[in-house]
């Protein structure tokens, strides 16, 4: 996906980060939209399913 930007962030090693955003459980994929959260993913998921999940808000 060019057109879409991914980031990470060790949360270990950022636990305020981590916190600010609310992330308790990894992996956990934060999907941003215009600079607000639109959606939260919590837990393992395949390819497909977050294709799906990321193209929603394209």
């Amino acid at each position: 996906m060019t057109d879409v930007k991914f980031g990470k962030v060790d949360v270990d090693q950022n636990k305020e980060t981590a916190s600010d955003l609310g992330i308790r459980a990894i992996p956990t994929l934060i999907i941003k939209k215009d600079g607000q959260i639109v959606d939260r993913v919590v837990g393992v998921h395949n390819q497909k399913q977050l294709t799906d999940i990321i193209n929603k808000y394209k």
